[in-house]
């Protein structure tokens, strides 16, 4: 089936009636020329308050100057969102617009171009910067790209057999690509941030996937977006959970990095109890005091941050160890 070329920019939201209308001004002041369609693809990820509504309101306001619609997706999940608003895409190019992102305006005209370029390119990234209304932590520079903030690679291009991976926010994806995965079997092993939940890693997940049926991860920082951070996020704890969830989802990423022979695990220890002994003594490195005295830590030790990424691992591979050998 061919897929008409143009752009989608799939916006999934949860609750997100307090910071959604910055980015949908921002997807309305785009300057695109007349040769690009393009569209705008809200999914109301089971919220309850008035992210429709305002929605609504503020692509009217600003006489958003394509097509849109706004659906509701009951499953809670950004994986089960994301995945609605490729179904219901119309264009060829989905640019995933997390609701804090103000895209500049040239954002998906430089997109467009770029994939126009090069007919292998199956996901495509750029820079992207922080703003916030509040204070920002000593600590946050050092850990900025745990928030999808900053450079994602230091050479630009294809970034396939470098960095390899692209954030979600601001992630153009090719339609036929992941038309192809499903088609062929693919399922994400993840669900991706559920409501206040912080796990995470779809994004990731399927760069991996595109690599392996041999699309290129492609890097230009001609992209560019503003990331707005809330007073929440900016939190110690907050960057300690994001890290406990970065550490869960790394398991389930196991299978693809010993395809793309990335893996630091040897395929002879492909076995979950090898694994948690691992993490076990890896968590005795760290030092019975610290260990105990781990929820009164001091703010922006970087060891806590460590400890949780292997206390989220060692949780999930305890919780998935009867098909951890099967993925």
């Amino acid at each position: 089936m061919n897929i008409s070329k143009g752009v989608s920019v799939v916006i999934c939201c949860h609750n997100s009636a307090s910071i959604l209308p910055q980015t949908l001004i921002s997807i309305c002041r785009q300057q695109t020329s007349s040769v690009i369609n393009w569209e705008v693809v809200i999914i109301d990820n089971k919220s309850t308050d008035n992210t429709y509504q305002i929605s609504e309101k503020i692509l009217i306001e600003n006489a958003c100057p394509v097509p849109y619609k706004i659906l509701k997706q009951p499953e809670l999940g950004l994986s089960y969102a994301r995945k609605m608003g490729l179904d219901n895409s119309e264009y060829e190019y989905i640019l995933f617009c997390d609701d804090d992102n103000w895209l500049k305006e040239n954002y998906i005209e430089t997109g467009f171009s770029i994939l126009e370029s090069d007919d292998k390119i199956g996901a495509l990234g750029g820079e992207s910067e922080a703003v916030t209304d509040h204070p920002v932590p000593e600590w946050f520079e050092e850990h900025k790209r745990n928030y999808s903030v900053g450079k994602q690679s230091e050479n630009q291009g294809d970034i396939s057999n470098g960095h390899g991976v692209l954030w979600g926010a601001g992630m153009f994806v090719r339609k036929t690509a992941l038309n192809d995965l499903y088609r062929n079997g693919f399922y994400s092993l993840l669900t991706d941030r559920k409501g206040k939940q912080l796990s995470s890693g779809g994004d990731i997940e399927k760069c991996f996937a595109l690599r392996l049926a041999g699309w290129k991860i492609w890097y230009d920082e001609r992209l560019k977006l503003k990331h707005y951070i809330t007073k929440e996020r900016l939190r110690w704890d907050y960057l300690r959970k994001l890290s406990r969830g970065f550490g869960a989802q790394k398991v389930d990423f196991d299978p693809y990095l010993h395809a793309l022979d990335n893996s630091t695990v040897n395929i002879s220890e492909y076995k979950w109890q090898s694994q948690a002994i691992k993490l076990f003594r890896k968590l005795r490195g760290y030092g019975l005091r610290k260990l105990i005295t781990l929820n009164s830590s001091s703010e922006g030790d970087n060891d806590i941050l460590r400890i949780e990424k292997t206390i989220g691992r060692l949780k999930e591979l305890l919780k998935i160890r009867g098909d951890y050998e099967k993925e």
